[in-house]
């Protein structure tokens, strides 16, 4: 059994631990934060390590604990490092990137500190591995391992990226508009909503079509990781049979026809395009219907439903007044043509979800683009 820790966004912390209670027990989920930015840590083995990189829709990455020891100087890092078994996971051909933070540590210089656990990966290898210096970042490949070491009051942990791209990539969204909410945020953003998917959704700021993507994807029960490779497949212990299983696996579950009515529309024709390609490359545009129409065009296919939306906030339109009409249309034609519907929206700025004159309930609550933004959620009845 092995420890893994799920990089998570904060605030999305709590739909991720509902994407986690479908695969374990929840006595075996540990809520505690670990060092860093890591929210959730589980044990299991490879199998539950590929399921979770192939279906869970809101993690950055998962990592995979290799170890965890003391260390106050620098021969008891090397020391302990050179224990580590590297070579179940690299070889001589792997290239590598490392990422270390130093605090309250008395080793506390990043830098000698990778070069020591790079050294300890060549002395198991028996090799020189390349290691790359430049930052991590959304482009890098999956054959690039990246191991994240952190010190904090002279503990360090040691561990090895799962995952490659981060696993809001799902491969679809090659092209984006303005101001654009990851995928991974807005699956947290659906799956904190009441939204079944068997109720119609639509969402009348589509922008790049992210939230309909994923609504339909999750609707239809297809995993946000499908069409993409991960970091591990690249691991010397990595059961190539044993993925193809899975993946076989998911595509019987997975559902053929829509399982919800979902219907995307912007006003900017150019939007429509750019959501219809990246629904394309999805799998996904048959199941969503798209329209160019302003907000004020909207009507309601049934009795009742959802609208869940990342409408224009902050520097997205030229002026405040104009968004401050904007979000005061939206609540006139909701109040008028919605009656018994619900909505789950999202802004950096609270004046303006008041101006639709809904009674709002705080939501979920994130970062989007270094943008605050918290959502907004009311059920439409007068």
């Amino acid at each position: 059994m092995s420890k893994f820790f799920l990089v998570v966004p904060p605030g999305i912390e709590d739909q991720t631990f509902k994407e986690l209670k479908l695969f374990l027990p929840t006595s075996q989920i540990n809520l505690d934060h670990g060092p860093g930015d890591e929210a959730l840590e589980l044990e299991g083995d490879l199998e539950l390590l590929y399921k979770l990189n192939l279906w869970l829709r809101t993690p950055n990455r998962i990592l995979m604990r290799l170890d965890s020891f003391y260390a106050n100087h620098f021969a008891e890092l090397e020391k302990k490092a050179n224990k580590i078994p590297w070579e179940n996971f690299l070889d001589r051909k792997s290239s590598i990137q490392i990422r270390t933070t130093c605090k309250k540590s008395k080793l506390y210089h990043s830098d000698a500190v990778s070069q020591r656990i790079h050294q300890s990966i060549e002395t198991r290898i028996g090799a020189r591995v390349k290691l790359i210096k430049t930052t991590v970042d959304e482009n890098q490949p999956t054959n690039v391992q990246l191991i994240v070491v952190r010190l904090v009051n002279d503990r360090v942990t040691v561990s090895l990226d799962s995952s490659g791209l981060p696993l809001y990539q799902r491969g679809y969204r090659q092209e984006i508009n303005i101001a654009p909410l990851r995928e991974n945020l807005a699956a947290a953003l659906l799956l904190s909503s009441g939204w079944t998917h068997e109720q119609p959704l639509i969402d009348p700021f589509c922008g790049s079509g992210t939230i309909p993507i994923e609504a339909s994807l999750m609707a239809r029960q297809i995993p946000p990781a499908y069409q993409r490779s991960f970091a591990f497949e690249n691991w010397d212990n990595f059961n190539k049979s044993l993925l193809s299983q899975l993946r076989i696996q998911a595509k019987e579950l997975s559902k053929s026809g829509p399982g919800a009515f979902i219907q995307a529309s912007d006003r900017d024709a150019g939007a429509i395009q750019i959501s219809a390609n990246n629904a394309h490359r999805a799998g996904s545009s048959e199941w969503i219907e798209w329209k160019q129409q302003a907000v004020s065009a909207i009507e309601p296919p049934q009795p009742n439903g959802w609208i869940i939306t990342n409408p224009p906030y902050g520097g997205r339109v030229s002026s405040g007044t104009d968004l401050r009409n904007l979000y005061a249309q939206l609540g006139n034609v909701l109040r008028k043509k919605f009656f018994g519907w619900e909505i789950l929206f999202l802004t950096n700025d609270a004046e303006l979800a008041h101006q639709t004159r809904l009674t709002l309930q705080p939501g979920i609550q994130f970062s989007n683009g270094g943008i605050p933004v918290k959502a907004y959620y009311s059920k439409i009845t007068s």
